[in-house]
Formats: C-alpha cells, structure tokens, sequence
C-alpha cells in the first residue's frame, strides 16, 4: 500500500468518516425496529410514545449548556468521546429489567448522550472541513451509508431470528460506536497538517456583516425565523420515526420487508450528500429548506392513504429531500451565519428547538395515533407546511442576495 493511500487512510476527514460511519448503526437499528421490540415487551402506543419523546425533552433542557461546554474544551473531540463512551454503557443494562419505567430511564441514558454529541460532531466536522478545503457531506455521507446497512442486515437478522434479539444487536451496535470515538481527529485547527491553514487565516478579510459574532445575534428575526422553520419541518417526521414501523406491521407488510423500506429512504439521501456541493452553489440554503418543506408536505399526505407496498417506497425516497436537504440546508446556514468560537452552542442550540418541537410531537401523536392510525399524518402536513412559510418569512425579511 503506497504512503499516499495511507495518508488519506489515515486523514482527519477518513477518521471523521469512520466514527459517523459507525455513528448511525445503532440508530440504523432502533429506528425501524425498537417500536416492534417495545410492543413485543407489551408497551401500548402511549408508552411508546412517552419513551420516545422523554429524551428529547430532557436534551432540551442541557443541550445548549453541553454545547457551550464543548466550545470551551480545548478540542470538540473530548466531549464527543465522553458522550460516545456513555452510550456505549448504557444499553447494557436494558438487560436487567422488562418493567415500562425502568425500560423508559434507561433507554432515556442510552439516547442521550447521542443526541448531545450530534451537533457537536456536525459543528466540528463542518468547520474542520472548510477550514481544510474539504467537504463536510462526503464524510457525513458514511453515516448514512451506516445508516442504511443496519436497516437492511437487522431487518434480514431480525425476520430471521425474531424481533426478541433486536437488544443484543443494539447494545453491540452501541459498544462498536465507543470503541471507534478513541480515533477521532482534532477538529481545532492543531493537526501538524493545518499548520499552514491556521497561518494563511491570520490574513483572512473580515467576517460578512449578517454573521453573528455572539450568541444574542442569533436572535435576529431573520435568522430565527428560518431556524424555526426548520425546526418544524424536522419535527414533521417524529409520528414516522416512532410509529412507520407500527402502521406498516399493521398494514401486513413483512419485517423483512420494513427494513428495505426505511434503508431506501437512506440510499435516496446518499445522492443527496454526493451532490449537496453542487447543488448549495446554485441555490441559498434558505431556499433549499423551502423546497424541502414542500416535499415534506407530499411525503405526509401520502401516509394518509392506504397504498401498495411500493407506494411506500415512492414515498420513502422523498426522505432524501425532507430530511436530507432539509439538514445540509440548515447546517450549511448555520455555518455561514455564526463565528467558530461558539459553533458547537450555536449548532446545539438549532437542535434544542428542533428537539423541543419533535418530543411534543411525538407525545402528541401518541395519542392520536392510537385514535386515527394512519390519518394522523396530517398533523404532520399541517407542521412541515408551517415550517415552509417561517422560512419564506425569512427569505422576506433578508433576500438571499444580501448574503452574498
């Protein structure tokens, strides 16, 4: 193998690459399959909503404290190793108990500090990248491409052996994530390669004069309202991460046919990564987002109808705009729009608001769930379609040419 193969091997972007490769297995897992494991142990949709929506509700409340936390650490990557290694811990002891409340506070452990380091290992990566001229979406790609393998493999294992073995498989999942943090890169610019990077950008010409260069600026209706409108398209897709599954188990559809539906979501938002640098070059990102509330919107509407199985895989591909541009849209303001020095508080905070709508959401939906079934999606079309119009709201308020 040549020293140029084992450079790139062995890079700060390949080292990235890795840990969110190995980031999304676990989730790959528990998002198709943990509702049908919770009905296994006898939770009713309630519970299960309640489980879902309790780790969210309480990462609003610290999110922005841990974000700040990591802008202080020398480096990014002490945090995220520390959550990373908390998560890896933490399902084991979803072996010792089958009671609702002992199972909610655990899994609550096991969430949280994934949802923490999120945004952190997103802010760090995407200003790593710009300052090293790469680009963030090829390595935040591997994540899901991981995404995509746990879905079709658990749901290949898991209609194979039974729904009763999803645990074993999500707490190794879980353990793999920690053990691959120990290589993280250092995201601050310390590495000997930056060396140069960190010198050419003492001669960088002043920041743009919309970018906030404190955390208050963030607040500017402008920013907040695309913010907000984001945060309501994301929330949107709580009721199909905490009852797609459910619905489609209900409509007869084979759990080895649920795994393919959610991985084909994932394959569609690859394209979207492998293409975002192109495609965020023609267009601002606040436009982006609009598009995608649009194709959210369709997305919802389609679950309220009764379809043939490759309906929902039509409909499943719409994932790549609804969450895929949707993120990278949200992401890429954020970063253009927010000085470094507190990026990691800046990115959490924007997932704090995302969160606190998603955990209410889906509460909500539990409930009207178990009333309506599949009709219930509207709700969601009413949310993602409110999003839609903050973000033109936005776009009002500032015209993307002023960001030039």
């Amino acid at each position: 193998m040549s020293i140029g193969i084992i450079s790139r091997l062995s890079s700060s972007e390949a080292r990235a690459s890795y840990y969110y490769g190995s980031m999304f297995l676990a989730v790959g897992v528990a998002v198709p399959f943990l509702p049908l494991w919770l009905r296994h142990k006898g939770f009713s949709d309630a519970d299960i909503g309640i489980l879902n929506a309790i780790p969210i509700w309480t990462m609003v409340m610290i999110n922005i404290f841990v974000g700040r936390l990591a802008d202080k650490a020398s480096d990014w990557r002490s945090v995220i190793l520390v959550c990373s290694l908390i998560a890896a811990v933490a399902p084991f002891f979803l072996f010792l108990t089958s009671d609702v409340w002992p199972i909610i506070a655990i899994w609550t452990l096991c969430v949280l500090p994934v949802m923490a380091l999120s945004p952190i290992i997103d802010a760090a990566t995407v200003r790593m990248t710009r300052r090293r001229g790469s680009e963030f979406a090829l390595i935040r790609v591997w994540g899901t491409v991981g995404y995509v393998a746990a879905n079709l493999i658990g749901g290949w294992y898991l209609g194979w052996a039974g729904i009763a073995l999803f645990l074993p498989l999500f707490v190794g999942l879980s353990f793999l994530r920690g053990v691959v943090a120990f290589q993280l890169p250092a995201f601050r610019a310390t590495a000997p390669e930056d060396a140069k990077i960190k010198e050419e950008a003492k001669n960088a010409p002043p920041p743009h004069r919309l970018q906030a260069q404190e955390f208050k600026h963030m607040f500017r209706p402008w920013f907040i309202l695309a913010i907000v409108g984001s945060a309501l398209i994301t929330a949107s897709h709580g009721p199909l991460y905490t009852f797609g599954s459910l619905l489609w188990d209900q409509q007869g559809i084979g759990k080895e046919v649920i795994g393919p539906l959610w991985a084909i979501g994932s394959a569609a938002e690859v394209v979207v990564f492998l293409a975002f640098a192109r495609i965020a070059r023609r267009f601002s990102a606040r436009h982006l987002m609009l598009f995608a509330a649009g194709m959210t919107c369709l997305r919802w509407y389609g679950m309220t109808l009764e379809l043939p199985v490759y309906g929902y895989f039509v409909l499943q591909m719409l994932h790549a705009f609804s969450f895929g541009v949707t993120y990278l849209g949200t992401l890429n303001f954020v970063a253009n729009w927010t000085a470094e020095k507190f990026a990691a508080e800046a990115q959490s905070s924007v997932q704090v608001l995302g969160q606190g709508l998603l955990a209410t959401t889906v509460f909500g939906f539990g409930f009207v769930f178990a009333q309506f079934g599949a009709n219930a999606f509207g709700l969601s079309v009413a949310i993602a379609g409110i999003g839609g119009l903050c973000v033109m709201g936005s776009l009002i308020l500032i015209n993307p040419r002023s960001e030039a």
